[in-house]
């Protein structure tokens, strides 16, 4: 038998109340806002880990450059530049043993160890900082590298001289590279912006030609 403060004059369920609704919203509220700053959250710390990424692999270059004595080249590339394409960027590091004499187009070159591969969501971008040059608004350089199967990639590339200095792009200043959260449409590299001034959440290295060692000009 249903109690008869449980049943409407038609016969029909009962409906939310009033209290029931607003909980219902205010919980629906709680948890968009929470779900914004935990993808926020994830969106910075793997731009950071890419950023930490990119500093070790710049240190990592210097030094195999003085240990070496020779060039050694860390290649940036995006999809489209090597046979996976998955969305995502991925860092190379290569030793050059003869350094053309003018500004190269292409060198040969010897990967050293593997291709490392930034988060999905993380992207680098170009445009200068500040006045300093980016390379990765310069021309591509085509490297060719492997033996047994030759490879070749054309991508942005920045190079070291066996003093351990910043050897390529060619120029007597500094240069600075940008990370950022965003996506690949068509190969192209696109941020995302934020809020109603459309600004870029990013991390920026700077590298010093001299000793070309990164520092964060970001944070």
């Amino acid at each position: 038998m249903i109690s008869p403060e449980n049943s409407l004059p038609d016969g029909g369920k009962p409906a939310f109340t009033l209290i029931e609704m607003i909980a219902v919203i205010a919980i629906s509220v709680i948890l968009l806002v929470a779900g914004a700053n935990l993808l926020t959250g994830s969106g910075t710390q793997s731009r950071k880990a890419g950023a930490d990424l990119l500093a070790g692999m710049i240190e990592q270059a210097r030094t195999a450059a003085i240990t070496h004595r020779s060039h050694v080249v860390l290649a940036v590339a995006e999809p489209g530049d090597l046979s996976e394409d998955d969305g995502r960027c991925r860092l190379g590091l290569f030793r050059v043993e003869t350094w053309p004499a003018l500004p190269p187009d292409s060198v040969e070159a010897v990967l050293m160890g593997r291709w490392r591969t930034l988060e999905t969501g993380v992207i680098p971008i170009g445009g200068e900082v500040e006045g300093v040059i980016n390379p990765l608004d310069g021309d591509e350089l085509t490297i060719s590298y492997g033996t047994t199967r030759p490879l070749t990639v054309r991508a942005h590339a920045i190079g070291f001289n066996p003093r351990g200095g910043l050897h390529y792009p060619p120029g007597s200043g500094t240069v600075t590279l940008r990370l950022a959260e965003g996506y690949y449409r068509e190969g192209k590299a696109t941020a995302y912006r934020h809020g109603a001034s459309g600004a870029i959440a990013e991390n920026r290295l700077k590298i010093g030609r001299v000793t070309a060692r990164p520092y964060r000009i970001d944070e």
